[in-house]
């Protein structure tokens, strides 16, 4: 199962960098917990979709490892019923971050961590 996880990191990486290169704007990275499936946009303010499972609440906390970067954990307001918007910005700064999303809802707590080129 770990070997799972950093494939979809990889996998979410890959696929928005070469959405990047392509069509210049930033592209939804769909990614597979346990209990919850998501799809995020990282656009100013990140946008998470919850495509599976029935999340309540949702986190985001972004992580850029080449910088040794750490931020805070960012709250979102659901706009939609499965559609949570950050509450203020995530990423401080262009380039490949890693961003935990933390779901809780009718599955219980997850934490899902997909890769992201800003």
């Amino acid at each position: 199962m770990k070997y799972a996880g950093v494939c979809l990191l990889i996998a979410g990486v890959l696929f928005a960098v070469t959405s990047r290169w392509i069509g210049g704007s930033p592209e939804s990275v769909a990614v597979a917990g346990t209990h919850y499936t998501v799809s995020v946009l990282p656009a100013d303010r990140v946008e998470v979709r919850v495509t599976s499972g029935k999340a309540e609440t949702v986190t985001l906390a972004a992580v850029m490892p080449s910088m040794g970067h750490a931020l805070p954990p960012v709250g979102t307001v659901r706009a939609d019923p499965g559609r949570f918007v950050a509450i203020q910005d995530v990423f401080t700064m262009d380039g490949v971050w890693e961003l935990s999303i933390t779901l809780s809802g009718d599955h219980g707590e997850e934490t899902i961590t997909v890769g992201l080129l800003v």
